[in-house]
């Protein structure tokens, strides 16, 4: 199939997966346990400078675990609005210098470091969707936000989200569950997604692998299929896509493995918030710097 005749196919494409009736309600409750104020410790670094400060702040998750991330601020004797970031899970927090160019958008940025040991998909999946991994990173990314919010010289009515691969699907949970408060979202490569879909296309990399270790070591005759695609509709984004309201930018590569394209449309295409996809035939699950001129432009009409 040609690359036109590929990319037509997927236009219309809405997923397949199972979506629970009490997703909204599930996530609802979930972001109000994440909304509860907690206590910030702030630690220096040393890279201030003329234009801007810069932290790493600590804090408690809803389970008590701490949190971290990087705060860049640029000095202003205005409120800034705030890049919530997001990284990929086989990745770390991207550096500082990459952070700073908001700075020169006006923008302060808060990065969270992933915690580990989140990425097993199915692990615990019988227990329901609160002791799922993903669920607690999902609410760790929803922490992020809210306390955002508190920071001095933020503007809490001007987030913008932005994140690649499972930073992507961060990026697109914070935007769904904060809709008044998240004015842009930006995803390349967002994850997870459409997992039925994923799991006809025998993906073998990144974190939809494990679905393919279920059904040959948890559960090889499908007994219990029904019950783990419904369990795990509570991390589809495809659940999230229509809670959003403000824009929406989506890099796809049609090369990726492990973000399916196809999953990634699924999300786009249920999405009916303003929106654009830019789509990119020769890249595989990477960094696409063609995205991401894309993004400094992106964000910054954010205030226009």
């Amino acid at each position: 199939m040609s690359i036109p005749e590929t990319i037509k196919a997927l236009e219309s494409y809405k997923g397949s997966s199972f979506y629970p009736e009490d997703f909204a309600a599930f996530w609802t409750e979930q972001d109000q346990k994440a909304a509860q104020s907690r206590p910030v410790v702030w630690k220096r670094v040393p890279f201030h400078n003329p234009m801007a400060d810069y932290w790493e702040l600590t804090f408690p998750a809803t389970d008590g675990k701490l949190l971290t991330a990087r705060f860049l601020r640029p000095k202003l004797n205005a409120p800034a609005p705030v890049v919530l970031m997001f990284h990929d899970n086989a990745r770390k927090t991207r550096g500082w210098h990459h952070m700073t160019r908001f700075i020169a958008l006006g923008y302060a940025v808060l990065a969270l470091e992933n915690r580990e040991g989140c990425y097993d998909l199915t692990k615990g999946w019988e227990d329901g969707p609160a002791g799922l991994p993903l669920t607690q990173l999902y609410t760790d990314a929803l922490t992020t936000a809210h306390l955002a919010e508190t920071l001095p010289g933020i503007d809490g009515a001007q987030m913008l989200a932005w994140g690649e691969g499972l930073g992507g699907g961060l990026a697109i949970v914070a935007a769904a569950m904060l809709p008044d408060r998240v004015v842009k979202c930006a995803a390349l490569h967002p994850m997870p997604a459409d997992f039925y879909k994923v799991w006809e296309s025998d993906v073998r990399e990144g974190l939809c692998a494990g679905l393919r270790n279920q059904f040959r070591n948890g559960d090889p005759v499908h007994g219990k299929e029904e019950s783990l695609f419904r369990t795990l509709g509570y991390l589809d984004l495809c659940g999230f896509a229509p809670l959003l309201r403000g824009e929406l930018l989506l890099g796809t590569g049609l090369m990726d493995t492990v973000a399916l394209p196809a999953a990634q449309y699924a999300v786009y295409n249920r999405a009916s918030c303003p929106k654009r996809h830019l789509v990119y035939p020769n890249y595989l699950h990477e960094r696409i710097n063609f995205f991401e001129n894309e993004l400094v432009g992106f964000f910054r009409l954010a205030l226009n």
